[in-house]
């Protein structure tokens, strides 16, 4: 998802209050739910083509009802999300289905592997500790290394650290002074802080 939609669903109250509002070059520093809830939201809206509209209901249902049950601890069954009859959103909890707007139970087999995809995806990513920048698979984002900061994978070298001295030195000059990160990555991490080579 693009910075500058995260920001309208956080300036929408979609998401709550971030733990650290970002700007340019320090991403937002949201909470593991808050991570769940954007994902969710950017799934609903693009893959699926649900209207905000509708999208915004259920992101506090599947955040009280769904949320807590696929991460607890115990063996029960993982929730699924389901599509209803109707188009609604829906999810079988392991006992019964039901539409997340209302609560209505109904018999539904409509599986949204997609939505249950994602799911998994970020609980992974939570476990592993660090988020991946879309589009930039040389970049990270971890709460536990210098706040959440963008940094190279495998590094504590924040991006905009990077995209300063690409500015200031070039290119070349970094890649003397990082001899153990190869090119492809520092060009990738300036383009990420949208910075530009330094001309001689």
């Amino acid at each position: 998802m693009t910075e500058d939609k995260l920001r309208y669903w956080l300036n929408e109250d979609l998401l709550g209050d971030p733990i650290r509002r970002g700007f340019r070059g320090r991403p937002h520093l949201l909470s593991f739910r808050q991570l769940l809830q954007a994902r969710t939201i950017q799934h609903l809206r693009d893959a699926l083509g649900f209207p905000l509209q509708k999208v915004r209901p259920v992101i506090g249902e599947i955040s009280d009802l769904v949320f807590p049950q696929l991460f607890d601890e115990t063996d029960g069954p993982e929730p699924r999300f389901i599509r209803t009859p109707e188009g609604e959103i829906g999810v079988f909890d392991g006992s019964r289905t039901y539409e997340l707007v209302n609560r209505q139970e109904m018999i539904s087999e409509a599986v949204i592997p997609e939505l249950n995809n994602i799911l998994h995806e970020t609980k992974r990513d939570w476990e592993r500790g660090e988020a991946p920048i879309e589009e930039f698979p040389r970049l990270v984002s971890n709460p536990g290394v210098v706040a959440g900061s963008p940094t190279i994978r495998g590094t504590r070298i924040e991006t905009s650290f990077v995209a300063y001295l690409v500015q200031s030195l070039g290119i070349e000059r970094v890649f003397e002074l990082y001899p153990y990160l190869d090119r492809a990555t520092i060009v990738d991490t300036a383009k990420f802080e949208g910075a530009e080579p330094f001309a001689a």
